[in-house]
C-alpha cells in the first residue's frame, strides 16, 4: 500500500510540500474553539479541527484528511474524535460538535480562537 500526501483540497502532494505545509500552524488548524462556563472556572473544553495530511481512512474510498478533537482541561477526550475527507465538511463537524459540547457547559461561553492559548505554569 502507498501513502501519499495530501493538501487541504484533497489533491496529491510531495513529500517535501507536505513537511512545509506540517510546519505551518496557520495551515494545519481548520478551526479551534474555547468553551468556558461563567459560573464554573474549572470547566474548559477545546474543539479542535485539524488537516492531517495523510490519508486517515485506510478504506479505499475518499481520503480522511482533517480530525476534530474536544481536550477537556488540557487532556484529550477519550470520547469524540471525528475524522472527514473535505474542508467542507470539517468545518461542519467543528460547528455541530461545539454545539454538543457547548450543550453540556452551564452558563457557557463560546469563544473562536485564531491559535492554542498558552496555559500557565
Amino acid at each position: 500500500m502507498t501513502l501519499h500526501w495530501y493538501n487541504r483540497e484533497g489533491q496529491i502532494i510531495d513529500t517535501s510540500t507536505a513537511n512545509r505545509l506540517l510546519g505551518d500552524p496557520d495551515y494545519k488548524r481548520v478551526r479551534l474553539t474555547e468553551i468556558t462556563s461563567v459560573s464554573d472556572p474549572t470547566v474548559r473544553y477545546l474543539v479542535s479541527t485539524v488537516w492531517l495530511g495523510l490519508d486517515h481512512g485506510h478504506t479505499g474510498g475518499a481520503p480522511i484528511l482533517f480530525e476534530t478533537m474536544v481536550f477537556s482541561n488540557g487532556n484529550m477526550s477519550e470520547e469524540w474524535a471525528d475524522r472527514y475527507s473535505t474542508e467542507s465538511e470539517a468545518e461542519t463537524g467543528h460547528d455541530e460538535t461545539v454545539t454538543v459540547v457547548a450543550a453540556t457547559v452551564p452558563d457557557e461561553v463560546v469563544t473562536h480562537l485564531a491559535q492554542w492559548p498558552k496555559t500557565e505554569g
